[in-house]
């Protein structure tokens, strides 16, 4: 057991100390504001404040981050060591700090997604991204920082207190799918279907309109139908993976097939029947927040459960409003926490962690799962060959397994039919379930 000493407990506090010190490094702990308490506690002892208290404890100096409300208009101090950022340094020479740094402002800057309250230059479709992000300012968005300086802090605490153990922790894998658009030809409608060809005529896409009758008459397979496919790696690499439905009304972000068909009910029933699911909140449900509901509802009516998962939609979402709306309509876990424009760690991290409300100033039970790398982002937005964007996965891969945390992939079900745009993506996924699961043995599942 762990006791903390700080002369000033509030929820900050107690969030903080709970995520790095029992969550991530897996010690059991106690917080205390009595000195006395403190001085006659015989075992491991952490010493955050500037008070210079007798006996062996590991000391930390309070930068005072954690002790303020709200959010104010600021970028934390930080140094470079071992070419790991350390946030908070302590610049007192007065006062002993045996880390350097506040460990536990850093670690709280990071994971409140504190930078996300502030004003910010958005892209076009209203999103805070990397290149708004203090991480990718300084070069270390790439760094699972909170968890390095964890597994430094353990290590640090094991060494001064040999008779406390560490969590044993185990790198993981979890595989999730984004399916925005369930079919590309089939099972459109025919209202629908009829004003696909008309446009096809019209822009003269011959290759396109082939394409189309000839998977409408049932001579080819849909190219976005590579279910089996998915089917058929989950078995081989013994993966548990995680989709996300669009269960959206049609709209011109929202373009899925009708979730009122036989075709998609039929698609969300299969897939449920093997793997986790969970809802992709639609684009319209950002500023239509009724539509939440609705899209939960239906997904939930399919499968005959309740919907305790969800990712957004372009990963478009605004704190701390999105995620209030998520926890008021029963969502318990959530995949949205990376950049579409960049691979790495947004909050720092990837552990999953638990949402703390800024604006409530209190820890939420909605558990945040940070996504690591996309198909589009990689394509896309850095415009990476495979081979180009294989060497990254297996940078952000290598970078997760040194902290043994939780590598997660987000791929869309057209993007595996290695066709046209996408040729050669196929086998840059192949490689990169073969180099995740032979870090891992096998992969994780979410419970």
């Amino acid at each position: 057991m762990i006791l903390l000493f700080t002369p000033k407990i509030n929820n900050r506090v107690h969030y903080i100390v709970k995520t790095l010190l029992k969550d991530i490094c897996g010690f059991e702990y106690n917080i205390t504001n009595s000195a006395e308490d403190f001085l006659n506690y015989r075992g491991c002892r952490i010493n955050y404040s500037d008070r210079d208290l007798p006996g062996t404890s590991l000391k930390i100096f309070p930068s005072g981050f954690l002790l303020q409300k709200g959010v104010k208009d600021f970028q934390p101090n930080f140094i470079m060591q071992d070419d790991v950022p350390l946030l908070f340094p302590n610049t007192r020479d007065d006062v002993r700090c045996d880390l350097g740094y506040d460990i536990f402002s850093s670690a709280f800057y990071q994971l409140s997604r504190y930078e996300e309250y502030l004003p910010f230059l958005e892209d076009r479709h209203g999103r805070f991204e990397a290149d708004q992000s203090f991480a990718y300012q300084h070069g270390f968005l790439e760094k699972p920082v909170v968890d390095i300086n964890a597994m430094n802090l353990a290590e640090k605490l094991t060494t001064l207190f040999p008779f406390i153990k560490k969590r044993e922790k185990q790198f993981t894998f979890i595989p999730t799918y984004d399916i925005d658009v369930a079919y590309a030809y089939k099972a459109k409608g025919f209202a629908r279907t009829i004003l696909l060809f008309l446009k096809d005529i019209l822009l003269l896409n011959r290759k396109n309109l082939v394409y189309r009758i000839a998977v409408i008459n049932g001579s080819k397979p849909d190219p976005f139908d590579t279910y089996d496919l998915q089917l058929q790696l989950q078995r081989k690499y013994k993966l548990n993976p995680v989709y996300f439905f669009l269960c959206s009304r049609l709209g011109p972000k929202d373009r899925n097939i009708s979730i009122h068909s036989p075709a998609f009910t039929s698609l969300v029933k299969t897939i449920g029947d093997y793997a986790e699911t969970g809802i992709h909140p639609s684009y319209a449900s950002n500023h239509r927040p009724a539509r939440l509901a609705e899209e939960i509802s239906i997904l939930s009516g399919i499968l005959n459960m309740p919907i305790e998962k969800s990712r957004q939609h372009f990963l478009k979402f605004e704190l701390p409003h999105t995620y209030q709306q998520l926890i008021k309509h029963g969502i318990k876990k959530e995949f949205s926490m990376g950049f579409a424009s960049h691979t790495g760690f947004r909050a720092g991290t990837c552990s999953s962690f638990y949402f703390y409300d800024l604006s409530m100033e209190t820890e939420t039970k909605l558990q945040i799962f940070p996504t690591q790398v996309m198909d589009g982002t990689l394509r896309d937005y850095m415009k990476l060959k495979p081979a180009e964007a294989l060497k990254k996965i297996q940078q952000i891969m290598d970078e997760v397994k040194r902290v043994e945390g939780t590598f997660i992939s987000l791929w869309h079900n057209d993007t595996l039919n290695n066709k046209d745009e996408w040729a050669g993506w196929y086998h840059v996924y192949i490689q990169m379930l073969e180099y995740a699961t032979n870090k891992q043995g096998n992969a994780s599942v979410v419970e």
